[in-house]
């Protein structure tokens, strides 16, 4: 099953020395509602936004209330 996090445009890929790959959730830095390193696969997000369709000003964050449900 492929990731939602890997078309997320919050989403940045950390490399350590040793080789792991980790995938960052940004938005975690502004909604503590979303984890900081999701586990993988994410198959549903509410904080989700399709990097290749959507600039980072175009959609607002999701609420307080949508944070709960995650």
């Amino acid at each position: 099953m492929t990731s939602l996090c890997e078309n997320c445009s919050w989403m940045r890929e950390v490399k350590t020395a040793k080789g792991s790959r980790f995938l960052l959730c940004r938005l975690s830095q502004q909604q503590p509602g979303f984890a900081k390193y999701p586990p993988q696969p994410v198959g549903k997000c509410l904080g989700f936004r399709d990097e290749s369709a959507i600039e980072d000003s175009d959609q607002p964050l999701p609420s307080k209330e949508q944070d709960d449900e995650l």
